[in-house]
């Protein structure tokens, strides 16, 4: 068996000329989506699973969905279906850069935990509403003929993917002060920076503001300082690559922006009390 140097990365241009991919979820297809690997995506997928039951395998935690629920997994999360049961809905994907910052920030807040949410009916109603009209008015060609209507119909979709995720949170009266704000502002960065930005001081200063008020506002809204979330993108990334990949430790490090593989080692130890060979031994069981 070939070595695996890279987790594979689907991206939604191999399966449609759109911006958006909808289908339908049955028992035929959910055997099709079965022999998937473990990859990660450049886009977001949404599920809303309307009876029976499946798991999935998202980032080293099983994910149970049961009767109506909604479920969404973001760019860079490594997953794999592991099993359906009678399960039948609907599954989206598609890019969030048309999105506002408001919108989009509910979905990223949600894949902090990643838990299924429960659809109550009048949800489910609008749901199955809005994805059976867009299915119909990009179908064929029906698409060349309202493709604006179809663009304007995945936000309305995903309107209502974010009203379900947003309803299950609890109300938090800071949510739209400046500290949440900055708060969300911070976790979009680091998402994407991760790799090459280690340090509080860095992210303060692409926000514009002090490292001490960083960590404070970050540290009341989460309960968690600064440093701790860096290393907590470091650590999950280093856990997919050393389950996903064949790549040494050093190759591992360095990918993710450490010179010193020694270094890198100590951290990874001491944030998850083994060491990445341990880790990697542990969960190829």
């Amino acid at each position: 068996m070939p070595e695996k140097s890279i987790i594979p990365l689907h991206y939604l241009k191999d399966d449609t000329d759109r911006t958006f991919f909808l289908r339908r979820m049955d028992g035929d297809i959910s055997q099709e989506i079965l022999m998937m690997e473990a990859h990660r995506d450049n886009h977001c997928n949404f599920f809303f699973h309307e009876k029976g039951s499946s798991r999935f395998m998202v980032d080293f935690r099983e994910v149970s969905l049961e009767g109506a629920n909604a479920f969404c997994i973001l760019p860079g999360q490594v997953h794999r279906p592991l099993s359906f049961n009678h399960a039948s809905g609907w599954f989206m994907a598609t890019d969030l850069s048309d999105l506002d910052e408001n919108l989009r920030s509910v979905f990223e807040n949600y894949a902090s935990n990643s838990q299924p949410v429960s659809v109550n009916q009048e949800q489910a109603g609008l749901l199955v509403k809005s994805l059976q009209l867009l299915s119909e008015i990009s179908s064929g060609d029906n698409y060349l003929n309202y493709q604006p209507v179809a663009r304007s119909m995945v936000k309305v979709c995903l309107g209502i993917f974010a009203s379900v995720f947003q309803e299950q949170k609890q109300s938090d009266p800071l949510d739209n002060l400046r500290p949440a704000t900055i708060t969300r502002q911070f976790k979009s960065i680091l998402s994407k920076n991760f790799k090459t930005l280690k340090s509080p001081s860095e992210y303060a200063q692409l926000l514009n503001i002090t490292p001490s008020y960083l960590n404070e506002v970050v540290k009341n809204i989460t309960g968690f300082s600064v440093s701790h979330w860096i290393q907590r993108e470091v650590i999950m990334e280093s856990k997919r690559l050393l389950y996903y990949t064949d790549l040494s430790v050093k190759e591992i490090a360095f990918s993710l922006g450490y010179d010193d593989h020694t270094y890198f080692s100590r951290l990874f130890r001491k944030v998850t009390q083994s060491s990445p060979g341990q880790f990697r031994s542990e969960y190829r069981k």
